[in-house]
């Protein structure tokens, strides 16, 4: 198992030095075009982690807001 594990250690380091030259690669061949790509990953990254933060704080303020909270229907009184 010990073997199998290193063997499997060494695969991902190859393939993360493959994976990293290839960004090089890419990074030198058109600097341009991958910085806009870098953006724009960021960019997203971004607002997906605004609208997490957004929507966890209105469910924490929800939670300690009751003036919303609907009350319990009140039956008709007949005379």
């Amino acid at each position: 198992m010990a073997a199998l594990l290193v063997q499997f250690k060494a695969l991902m380091r190859i393939a993360l030095y493959l994976a990293l030259a290839y960004l090089v690669i890419q990074l030198w061949q058109d600097p341009s075009g991958a910085a806009a790509a870098t953006k724009d990953l960021i960019g997203s990254v971004g607002h997906f982690f605004a609208s997490i933060i957004d929507k966890v704080a209105e469910f924490v303020k929800g939670m300690g807001d009751h003036s919303t909270t609907p009350t319990a229907p009140v039956a008709p009184t007949t005379p």
